[in-house]
């Protein structure tokens, strides 16, 4: 026997000998007491029961050494179990429900009002899987304290996917609750990192609504599992309960659980999803026990696509659950949603534009001079439109200067009195009509998150408006770069900062990436590289050609 085995059980024994003597102090039936050796003497046995009874536990302090007593020999996740609220202010709670199965850590989290009621319900909900760097940690029996990421997505939002490719931090259990450190999602901890602690308490949302409910069967006791090529689908019956669990390397947890009343070779089940804010789906099924062998044929209901329809599963020990670690996740662009959908130019190409014109060309070059004499006069807004870009203007290609583009004939007009004003007799208000070209400008400041993916990269909440000085609003966008887009062959590679020769699109960002992160001041040699004004080809939210990068003076 190992030691460490061996040093555990004599714990487990010594705690149950303890507990017995507490509820032997207040108070036994006569059928929990053993008969008195004849030896014993009376007085002393009275002294030691007066003795006794004035060191009698509290029920809160009893209730506590129950609770560290059961937890002895439970692996780390499965004692981080439970419910934990943080008071964010006085009227809303931070609210999260953790279910691990086996020892993969996942929780039902949201907001809630902070209010008097004796169950807090989240008005806003998502579920959080605290994915380990190394499993030793969350299967650890004396361990406290484990390194994780943190993936988020809800049903809500997002078509189901990940909000993005989540953040590390610590989660660390103490008596009082669990202490989250590093996560800077302003949830777990304040954005900017920081810690947070979130406190047991019982009156927190059910991650699972349907549970402790209808009559179990002994001989579906316990885990199962379907091997499958890619995820291998698990069943744990717990009494009456049905857990059903399924976590792919690419995609979000798959996680119901419900419960069940059986009969003589059937079962039926109401459940609902971990991320679906207890919603119930419904199902029947038949199922025959052969030995360690459960097979599993759904007769009715709304089964979800992962459990098949005829199954055959295995029986296994809860320690035989795989633990997924951060090495085994393969995050794609396959794996996040967009945060607002995916991205429309609706926005951008409804938009009606006037513009002040002064000359035209048919090149730009052309259009150099009277730019220069506006910029004598002191007009610095003026640009080169491209005339095709524009519904309303001579699709035959001429490049006119312009002075601004304005989304009211009021403005434009205003415009173009000043332009009179400067000697620009022959300007006029000419309606361009909306944006019909194929490029756009998206702006990051240096505060957008990049996602970087196994096929590409994610570029978060940047803003994206079309490639003119306007007084439109630009619009927010998560934009996409695979393995695929290109550099144009006209792009000044020098004002890609950091650029080496032969780079695509997604090897220069995932250098620039690195460098921010190993290195900040070798990034900052060649500027913010990753900051700016890019000039894009879009296909729906993907970048297909990087045609400039321009600098803030």
């Amino acid at each position: 026997m190992k030691r460490k085995t061996f040093v555990t059980i004599i714990i487990c024994l010594i705690s149950t000998m303890l507990l017995a003597g507490c509820g032997n102090t207040t108070g036994a039936s006569d059928s929990t007491m053993s008969d008195k050796p004849k030896n014993v003497d009376e007085s002393a046995e009275k002294k030691d029961a007066e003795n006794d009874s004035e060191t009698v536990e509290e029920p809160e302090k009893k209730e506590e050494n129950d609770e560290k007593a059961a937890a002895i020999g439970k692996s780390l996740a499965q004692r981080m179990a439970g419910k934990y609220s943080y008071q964010y202010s006085d009227d809303e709670l931070y609210i999260m429900d953790v279910v691990p199965f086996g020892d993969n850590l996942y929780a039902f989290c949201g907001r809630a009002m902070a209010d008097d009621s004796d169950s807090f319900e989240a008005y806003t909900f998502w579920t959080s899987e605290f994915i380990p760097y190394d499993a030793d940690e969350v299967t650890s029996t004396d361990g406290d304290t484990t390194t994780v990421n943190e993936l988020r997505f809800s049903i809500m939002s997002n078509a189901g996917k990940y909000w993005d490719a989540g953040c590390k931090g610590t989660v660390t259990l103490t008596d009082d609750g669990l202490i989250f450190e590093g996560f800077d999602d302003d949830f777990l901890t304040e954005d900017g990192g920081g810690s947070r602690e979130f406190a047991r308490d019982d009156r927190v949302e059910e991650a699972f609504s349907y549970t402790m409910g209808g009559k179990g069967n002994n001989e579906l006791e316990g885990v199962w599992i379907l091997d499958r090529m890619r995820a291998d689908l698990y069943i744990r019956f717990d009494g009456s309960d049905m857990y059903i669990y399924c976590k792919d390397p690419g995609s979000e947890v798959f996680y119901a659980a419900g419960g069940c009343d059986c009969h003589d070779g059937s079962f039926d089940c109401m459940a609902n999803f971990i991320d679906d804010g207890g919603q119930p789906f419904e199902f029947s099924c038949d199922y025959k026990v052969d030995g360690d062998t459960l097979t599993l044929k759904i007769t009715d209901g709304d089964v979800p696509e992962q459990i098949p329809e005829n199954g055959k599963y295995e029986r296994i020990g809860d320690g035989r659950v795989h633990v997924t670690t951060m090495n085994e996740v393969e995050l794609s662009s396959d794996s996040l949603g967009m945060s607002g959908g995916y991205l429309s130019y609706d926005t951008l190409r409804e938009q009606d534009y006037y513009g002040v014109f002064v000359s035209s060309a048919k090149s730009p070059e052309g259009c150099t001079l009277t730019i220069d004499k506006l910029e004598e006069a002191g007009i610095f807004r003026s640009f080169v439109v491209y005339t095709p870009d524009f519904s309303e203007l001579n699709p035959e290609p001429y490049y006119v200067v312009t002075m601004g583009l304005y989304t009211s004939e009021s403005d434009a007009r205003e415009a173009l009195s000043e332009a009179k004003a400067a000697g620009f007799k022959d300007a006029y208000v000419k309606y361009a009509g909306s944006y019909t070209g194929d490029r756009y400008w998206y702006t990051m400041y240096g505060g957008e998150k990049i996602d970087v993916l196994s096929d590409g990269v994610m570029i978060r909440g940047v803003s994206l408006a079309i490639p003119y000085s306007t007084d439109g609003e630009p619009i927010d966008a998560d934009l996409l770069v695979t393995k695929d887009t290109i550099f144009d062959r006209s792009a000044d590679f020098e004002a890609f900062g950091n650029y080496e020769k032969g780079d695509t699109p997604y090897e220069w960002i995932v250098r620039n990436c690195k460098l921010m992160n190993d290195d900040p001041d070798e990034y900052l040699m060649n500027g913010p590289a990753l900051s700016g004004i890019f000039e894009v080809g879009l296909d729906n939210n993907k970048i297909t050609t990087y045609y400039g990068s321009y600098w803030w003076d």
